[in-house]
């Protein structure tokens, strides 16, 4: 009875040593490595960010604020929340463009407002008040340049315009293009 039990042990390390060596020697068992997939997560965050672009002369030339920024490890930019640009022009009050949510590109060169968008500029001494609304803006900080694939509509004291498709050059002078579907209501006082 002990020889047999023995013999039952044997049997089922045979069995168990067989089966490893076919595991492992198999070749349409052989596992490809696979890549390792990047983690999306905050590589740094901060609450209550601030950043000022200097000029040429050393001078505020933008400010870009923001309740929450996420920088993220896997090189997708940073993320915004409640972002907030003032652009400083010399002679004229200052252009502010807000959202709920925006994002940085990675090398900083872009900035895009998601949702909705709402660009002003107060008035001034020869400078009329300006307020647009418009949706998903794409700024490019550096060429005072900004533009929307979505509707958007510009306010100016009694005069109102809408279309679909914008490019807004905020500087001196001001140059704004509705690209289709263009409807205004120019009123005189």
């Amino acid at each position: 009875m002990f020889a047999e039990q023995y013999k039952n042990f044997f049997f089922l390390l045979l069995i168990f040593l067989i089966s490893m060596w076919a595991v492992n020697y198999s070749p349409e068992h052989k596992v490809a490595p696979q890549p390792i997939a990047m983690e999306h997560n905050a590589e740094h965050f901060a609450v209550g960010y601030s950043k000022t672009q200097m000029n040429q002369f050393g001078l505020a030339d933008s400010t870009l604020t923001a309740d929450f920024t996420a920088n993220y490890s896997d090189n997708i930019g940073t993320e915004l929340i409640n972002p907030r640009m003032t652009v400083f022009k010399q002679n004229a009050p200052p252009w502010i463009v807000r959202s709920k949510t925006g994002h940085i590109s990675p090398g900083g060169n872009q900035i895009f407002m998601n949702g909705p968008v709402f660009i002003d500029r107060d008035a001034a001494e020869n400078v009329r008040e300006v307020n647009i609304k418009t949706s998903n803006l794409r700024v490019f900080p550096s060429r005072n340049y900004a533009e929307t694939d979505d509707w958007a509509e510009l306010v100016s004291g009694l005069d109102r315009i809408s279309g679909v498709g914008m490019t807004l050059f905020y500087e001196d002078p001001l140059y704004i293009k509705l690209l289709n579907d263009v409807k205004g209501l120019h009123e005189y006082y």
